[in-house]
């Protein structure tokens, strides 16, 4: 799951676009940015209205993967260093203990009522799927060989995972919880988003350079777009015009233009970018970065990094770390 050395290549930003007429909604509350810091076996609760570090939370070994519910109140956290997940009280940044998963959980997903979590476990090639309420495992699901990204659909009737070694993804019924479908994407799939209208999904390629673009209804590919060296993955904002993409050997993001399908922008960020999530305003982008232990945030708008936040060692926050459902202000 690890990576190698990257390679410390600069980007210069390409070209500057300004998103004038886009209106934001209005400040309600300020939602928190779960970072999990897979050297220092904890998770760096930021504060999104100040910037700050608000708590850190000691969950498993080696955490990598989050996931956060929508409304904020519970947030989970893969463990593959003691094969377990963690869960984390939203309301009061707390451990509410551990659940053992199986062999290498990474990706996770919560189901939009927020009972369930989808863990693809890395090693053992399976999803489990896990009453986060009960604290059990309902099921584990066969799928392809080294799962590593999750994600579940608006309304919990389809999850889809990244297959990294089979170059491939599935689609997982919700309802069955059983495979429907799988397609080959790119080399070595990891990290997945669906856009907010849930028609298309996008694949991160870390072997092959590339973002594959894939229709929800047919799973068939609609396009493959070039991007930096070793894309990890990805957040949509700006009413889904834009795709914000990492970049690990680069320590940048691509930005593509999702109505072109092309990238139109690059941003250096800190060193070797994982994690990437969204602000429910719909504008800023916050990126885990992995070397500098550090979290950027980036302005969608200007394309710039507004603000550097010292996190803990080894950040990543594979996954969904921040909360959809909560509406707030984030830094300026």
């Amino acid at each position: 799951m690890g990576a190698t050395v990257p390679l410390r290549l600069k980007k210069t930003v390409a070209l500057s676009t300004v998103f004038l007429s886009i209106v934001f909604p209005p400040a309600l509350g300020s939602p928190f940015a779960y970072i999990t810091n897979q050297k220092a076996d904890n998770v760096s609760v930021i504060d999104t209205a100040t910037g700050s570090v608000l708590a850190t939370v000691n969950v498993g070994k080696d955490p990598a993967g989050v996931a956060v519910s929508q409304d904020g109140a519970r947030v989970v956290v893969s463990n593959p260093g003691s094969r377990d997940i963690a869960i984390i009280d939203g309301h009061r940044q707390v451990s509410q203990g551990r659940i053992p998963v199986g062999e290498g959980p990474l990706g996770v997903a919560i189901n939009p009522e927020g009972g369930l979590a989808f863990v693809a476990d890395f090693y053992g090639h399976f999803v489990s799927v896990v009453d986060l309420n009960d604290k059990s495992i309902l099921k584990r699901i066969p799928v392809g060989h080294y799962p590593a990204g999750i994600v579940v659909n608006f309304d919990g009737s389809k999850i889809y995972v990244a297959e990294r070694e089979d170059n491939a993804v599935s689609v997982i019924n919700g309802l069955t919880l059983t495979v429907d479908k799988t397609v080959k994407v790119g080399q070595h799939p990891f990290g997945l988003l669906l856009d907010d209208k849930a028609e298309r999904l996008y694949v991160a390629n870390v072997e092959s350079n590339e973002v594959s673009v894939l229709d929800t209804k047919s799973l068939e590919k609609i396009k493959s777009i070039e991007v930096g060296e070793r894309p990890y993955a990805m957040a949509m904002a700006l009413a889904g015009a834009r795709l914000f993409v990492t970049n690990q050997y680069d320590s940048s993001l691509s930005v593509i233009d999702t109505t072109v399908m092309r990238v139109v922008e690059t941003i250096p960020v800190g060193e070797y970018p994982e994690g990437i999530d969204r602000h429910p305003d719909d504008r800023h982008l916050y990126v885990a970065n992995w070397f500098d232990n550090t979290v950027s945030v980036v302005d969608g708008v200007s394309m710039k990094v507004i603000k550097t936040i010292a996190t803990g060692n080894g950040s990543r926050a594979f996954g969904q770390f921040i909360p959809k459902g909560v509406s707030g202000s984030s830094i300026r």
